[in-house]
């Protein structure tokens, strides 16, 4: 229950369910209390603006000027704009079930081109902010990135995430190549390090450092370990992965500045297993094991910076809004409409990481003047 209600309703007894008395005259006595929350019916606000002039006794006359909101003869005011971005990249509503929303719940007939017109105006607005996200992980501690397949005009393209604990970018795009990443971080990363799949298209990229998702690499020697039950060199590796993810959750502070045994430890072990002949019958584990090799010294950065996770799970979360949308709305029409749900995501999932309202937040972008 909440302490202020909006409305008090009092209900007195007018007669006596006993004996049928008059009681209207006799004072109430309190009994107790209910709440019913409910949402009152939805009526558009439509604000006229007039503007005048006056003439001045110079005789030049003075026209005022309408808000910025008023640009045309009629258009949709900032609320109505926040709202449809909402829907469209939060709520991944596809336009015409918005359109039937607005019709049905709000009283409002806006067509389907007026709200793809809208969400790109949106993004538009919203492209200060979205190269604020950009620069802000590109000058981050650590980067987790990934990509994912995606379909524009019925084309393949692909999704891609750069993230951190506090900002998400997300850029789309139809090429998977090291191209991209050049085109979004000229300098790379040299101040990050880079969590990510093993992508080749990462290490070609300027960084810091690079950690290798152990997440992948467990499922995939999951795989082989089912592929190739007479080995044990898969459940092997796979067991140290494991004791370096538990000892990271072990590790205190002061523990990164200073030798550790059982880090130690781990290494070796990992290094001897790295030299065993693995039988040529096994194919595909000769092939992971040639990876694990080329890329050993990404594979534990996570034991020695504290802030590098073992995993790139956020990553796959953040790229996978995309996925969602695609399920629920379909393909995307055009280029511009990938991009424009790219930067309103953005601006979503940074503020849902600063634990900001995502309404308040996306209702300020309206006012932003792109001329």
């Amino acid at each position: 229950m909440t302490a202020d209600p909006t409305e008090i309703v009092e209900h007195h007894p007018s007669y006596c369910q006993c004996c049928g008395g008059d009681l209207s005259s006799l004072s109430s006595e309190f009994i107790g209390k209910r709440q019913v929350i409910d949402i009152p019916s939805v009526t558009p606000i439509v604000r006229e603006h007039q503007i005048y002039g006056r003439r001045c006794s110079c005789g030049h006359i003075t026209t005022s000027a309408y808000p910025l909101e008023a640009h045309s003869s009629v258009c949709y005011g900032n609320q109505l704009q926040a709202l449809t971005a909402y829907f469209h990249a939060r709520q991944y509503l596809p336009f015409e079930r918005m359109r039937e929303m607005y019709c049905d719940i709000f009283g409002l007939k806006i067509s389907i081109g007026s709200l793809v017109n809208m969400v790109q105006s949106f993004a538009d607005k919203a492209a200060g902010i979205y190269e604020v996200i950009r620069q802000r992980v590109a000058h981050s501690p650590v980067v987790g990135a990934d990509e994912t397949g995606n379909r524009i005009k019925g084309k393949n393209a692909w999704a891609w995430v750069y993230q951190t604990p506090n900002a998400t970018y997300i850029h789309s795009d139809k090429s998977r190549s090291k191209t991209v990443i050049a085109q979004l971080f000229p300098q790379g990363f040299p101040q990050s390090i880079l969590v990510h799949d093993c992508w080749t298209s990462y290490f070609g990229v300027e960084a810091k450092g690079h950690q290798i998702c152990i997440a992948h690499l467990l499922r995939e020697l999951k795989y082989l370990s089912k592929l190739y039950p007479k080995q044990q060199w898969s459940e092997n590796c796979k067991s140290l992965l494991l004791q370096a993810v538990e000892l990271k959750k072990r590790l205190s502070p002061a523990d990164y500045l200073q030798p550790v045994k059982k880090r130690t430890e781990l290494e070796k072990a990992f290094e001897l297993l790295l030299e065993q002949t693995i039988s040529p019958q096994y194919q595909k584990l000769i092939v992971f094991k040639k990876r694990i090799i080329r890329y050993r010294n990404s594979l534990f950065t996570f034991l020695y910076e504290q802030q590098v996770p073992p995993d790139n799970n956020a990553s796959e979360r953040a790229v996978r809004t995309f996925k969602v949308k695609q399920k629920i709305s379909g393909l995307f029409r055009s280029d511009e409409g990938a991009k424009a749900f790219a930067v309103i995501r953005s601006v979503i999932d940074t503020t849902i990481k600063n634990t900001k309202n995502v309404m308040e937040t996306l209702a300020i972008i309206p006012f932003v003047r792109t001329e």
